[in-house]
Protein backbone atom coordinates (compact mmCIF):
# COMPACT_ATOMS: atom_id res chain seq x y z
CA UNK A 1 0.00 0.00 0.00
CA UNK A 2 1.26 3.49 -0.77
CA UNK A 3 2.21 5.87 2.02
CA UNK A 4 -0.66 8.28 2.72
CA UNK A 5 1.62 11.26 2.07
CA UNK A 6 2.14 10.07 -1.51
CA UNK A 7 -1.56 10.83 -2.03
CA UNK A 8 -1.27 14.51 -1.08
CA UNK A 9 -0.81 17.50 -3.35
CA UNK A 10 2.92 17.82 -3.79
CA UNK A 11 4.72 18.94 -6.88
CA UNK A 12 8.05 17.48 -5.67
CA UNK A 13 9.32 13.92 -5.31
CA UNK A 14 9.57 12.87 -1.66
CA UNK A 15 10.83 9.73 0.06
CA UNK A 16 7.32 8.30 0.51
CA UNK A 17 6.92 8.35 -3.29
CA UNK A 18 9.61 5.64 -3.49
CA UNK A 19 7.40 3.14 -1.68
CA UNK A 20 10.23 2.08 0.62
CA UNK A 21 12.45 0.70 -2.17
CA UNK A 22 15.29 2.00 -4.31
CA UNK A 23 14.51 3.02 -7.89
CA UNK A 24 16.74 3.23 -10.97
CA UNK A 25 15.83 6.36 -12.92
CA UNK A 26 17.15 8.18 -15.97
CA UNK A 27 17.72 11.94 -15.95
CA UNK A 28 15.43 13.67 -18.44
CA UNK A 29 16.11 17.34 -17.68
CA UNK A 30 17.42 19.66 -14.97
CA UNK A 31 16.04 23.12 -14.21
CA UNK A 32 16.59 25.76 -11.57
CA UNK A 33 13.47 26.29 -9.46
CA UNK A 34 12.50 28.40 -6.48
CA UNK A 35 11.10 26.37 -3.60
CA UNK A 36 9.15 27.74 -0.66
CA UNK A 37 9.85 26.03 2.66
CA UNK A 38 7.42 25.39 5.50
CA UNK A 39 8.23 28.72 7.15
CA UNK A 40 7.94 30.66 3.87
CA UNK A 41 11.69 30.79 3.21
CA UNK A 42 12.46 30.74 -0.51
CA UNK A 43 15.48 28.90 -1.90
CA UNK A 44 16.64 28.19 -5.43
CA UNK A 45 17.66 24.61 -6.15
CA UNK A 46 18.43 22.41 -9.15
CA UNK A 47 15.46 20.15 -9.82
CA UNK A 48 15.87 16.91 -11.73
CA UNK A 49 13.10 15.40 -13.84
CA UNK A 50 13.37 11.68 -14.54
CA UNK A 51 11.92 9.79 -17.50
CA UNK A 52 8.64 8.13 -16.56
CA UNK A 53 8.38 10.01 -13.26
CA UNK A 54 5.82 12.79 -12.94
CA UNK A 55 7.42 14.74 -10.09
CA UNK A 56 10.92 16.25 -10.06
CA UNK A 57 13.46 15.79 -7.27
CA UNK A 58 14.72 19.05 -5.77
CA UNK A 59 18.42 18.44 -5.17
CA UNK A 60 20.18 19.23 -1.94
CA UNK A 61 23.96 19.67 -2.00
CA UNK A 62 24.58 16.02 -1.04
CA UNK A 63 22.56 14.61 -3.95
CA UNK A 64 23.89 17.20 -6.42
CA UNK A 65 27.48 16.28 -5.48
CA UNK A 66 26.67 12.58 -5.85
CA UNK A 67 25.33 13.04 -9.39
CA UNK A 68 28.35 15.22 -10.20
CA UNK A 69 30.66 12.40 -9.06
CA UNK A 70 28.74 9.76 -11.04
CA UNK A 71 28.74 11.80 -14.25
CA UNK A 72 32.17 13.32 -13.72
CA UNK A 73 30.95 16.86 -14.29
CA UNK A 74 28.93 19.55 -12.50
CA UNK A 75 27.57 20.60 -15.92
CA UNK A 76 23.89 19.63 -15.70
CA UNK A 77 23.66 19.30 -19.49
CA UNK A 78 26.00 16.31 -19.15
CA UNK A 79 23.62 14.69 -16.64
CA UNK A 80 20.94 14.21 -19.31
CA UNK A 81 20.34 10.55 -20.12
CA UNK A 82 22.40 9.34 -17.14
CA UNK A 83 21.02 6.66 -14.82
CA UNK A 84 21.03 7.04 -11.04
CA UNK A 85 19.59 5.06 -8.15
CA UNK A 86 17.29 6.82 -5.68
CA UNK A 87 16.85 5.20 -2.28
CA UNK A 88 15.05 6.00 0.98
CA UNK A 89 17.32 7.08 3.83
CA UNK A 90 17.35 9.27 6.93
CA UNK A 91 19.27 12.39 7.88
CA UNK A 92 19.38 14.98 10.65
CA UNK A 93 17.43 18.20 10.11
CA UNK A 94 18.78 21.55 11.42
CA UNK A 95 16.92 20.96 14.70
CA UNK A 96 18.70 17.63 15.22
CA UNK A 97 15.63 15.52 14.44
CA UNK A 98 15.99 12.39 12.31
CA UNK A 99 13.92 12.76 9.15
CA UNK A 100 13.30 10.60 6.10
CA UNK A 101 14.93 11.68 2.83
CA UNK A 102 15.88 10.54 -0.67
CA UNK A 103 19.54 9.86 -1.37
CA UNK A 104 21.35 8.86 -4.56
CA UNK A 105 23.69 5.87 -4.61
CA UNK A 106 27.28 6.87 -5.41
CA UNK A 107 27.52 4.44 -8.33
CA UNK A 108 25.41 4.49 -11.50
CA UNK A 109 23.24 1.42 -12.01
CA UNK A 110 23.51 -0.74 -15.09
CA UNK A 111 20.89 0.69 -17.46
CA UNK A 112 18.00 -1.72 -17.99
CA UNK A 113 17.40 -3.17 -21.42
CA UNK A 114 14.80 -1.40 -23.54
CA UNK A 115 12.21 -4.15 -22.97
CA UNK A 116 12.67 -4.03 -19.18
CA UNK A 117 12.21 -0.26 -18.80
CA UNK A 118 9.11 0.86 -16.91
CA UNK A 119 8.28 4.00 -14.96
CA UNK A 120 10.37 3.96 -11.80
CA UNK A 121 8.02 5.76 -9.42
CA UNK A 122 4.25 5.67 -9.38
CA UNK A 123 2.82 9.11 -9.91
Amino acid sequence: MPHWKSMTDSEWLFVWDLGGVERHVQVDRVIGATLTGQKGRKTKKPCVYFKGVEKPLALNATNAKTITAIVGSPDTDKWLGQWVTLYPATTQDPDGQTVDCIRIRPKAPTPPTQSAQKPAVAS
